[in-house]
């Protein structure tokens, strides 16, 4: 299990987006979530270093810029 994680966090945080979409798409919705919200925490709050913050941003960017994401509703 930890092996798991520590794959899955690497993959995370690889910069690389076929290996992001590939670590997100493999969870199940609630935790692809979860690991959304840590990756905005890493992304903007004190306590990361430069590099880990970096990363997280990395992560996010590639995420929303997957078309299998559900798309945000326009605001009415």
């Amino acid at each position: 299990m930890t092996a798991d994680l520590e794959r899955l966090w690497e993959d995370l945080l690889s910069e690389d987006a076929g290996r992001v979409l590939a670590a997100l798409l493999s969870l199940p919705r609630q935790d692809r979530e979860s690991a959304l919200e840590h990756l905005r925490g890493m992304a903007n709050e004190a306590g990361w270093s430069d590099g880990q913050a970096r990363r997280a941003r990395a992560a996010l960017a590639i995420a929303a810029g997957d078309p299998r994401r559900k798309a945000p509703e326009p605001d009415d």
